[in-house]
């Protein structure tokens, strides 16, 4: 039997069936890999609390909805309590480690209470043993781009891609109506901005008038005084 090269083949996210890189679909589930350009991290969030198991595909390619930048902060500062989990749809995980984490608070503030070692080591040691190991597991998976994150295929929601659409549409009025009033405060402004460097320049042209009235006026005068003198 030859050995087949790793790098040539590829695991099914529905299925998990192992499959060349060069198959259009899975051999055993029939997913269309094309189709793996039109799934978002949004829709695999609704399959999971619907419980839709046969929607829910497993990737380590990020979705266009989810941001590698924000999973790491929030596993890095708030992955014990699970957060990183939260924000890319493993529930079930984020949950467990929310639990341990309120488990082990709940031990700390009972430390003096109760004096039971095999209590102590049970209820805190194991648990949060289990969550610092499953919190930095978590953090090289994201950082090495091997976090399985749930997402579906897009058209399987069109429900909730048209509320999704809808949203957008008016954020983007809302926008262009927020850009509308500032380019009529702009061109307020513009027009107050040349009104009063119209009244400036005015001001300047009467004050020059002025001057130069007063400049004949001494003129004058003096030509009068030297012809008296």
């Amino acid at each position: 039997m030859k050995r087949v090269d790793k790098s040539l083949i590829m695991k099914c996210p529905r299925c998990g069936e192992e499959n060349f890189k060069t198959q259009k679909k899975c051999s055993d589930c029939g997913l269309v890999f094309d189709r793996l350009n039109y799934v978002s991290n949004r829709a695999g969030k609704i399959a999971v609390v619907r419980r839709e198991k046969e929607n829910i595909l497993r990737v380590t390619k990020w979705p266009k909805d989810a941001k590698k930048s924000k999973a790491l902060l929030l596993c890095g500062f708030l992955g014990l309590v699970g957060a990183h989990n939260f924000y890319l749809g493993r529930y079930v995980k984020g949950f467990f480690s929310l639990i341990v984490t309120l488990v082990a608070c709940v031990c700390i503030m009972l430390e003096n209470v109760i004096d039971y070692a095999s209590f102590y080591e049970s209820f805190f040691f194991l648990p949060t043993g289990i969550m610092f190991l499953m919190w930095w597991v978590d953090f090289i998976l994201i950082a090495s781009n091997k976090y399985k994150i749930p997402v579906a295929l897009d058209y399987e929601y069109p429900e909730e891609n048209k509320k999704e659409k809808n949203k957008n549409k008016k954020e983007n009025i809302n926008k262009v109506k927020n850009n509308s009033k500032n380019s009529l405060e702009k061109e307020n402004n513009l027009e107050k901005n040349q009104k009063n460097s119209e009244i400036n320049l005015n001001n300047e042209i009467n004050n020059n008038e002025k001057l130069n009235e007063n400049n004949v006026i001494n003129i004058e005068e003096f030509k009068n005084k030297e012809k008296k003198d």
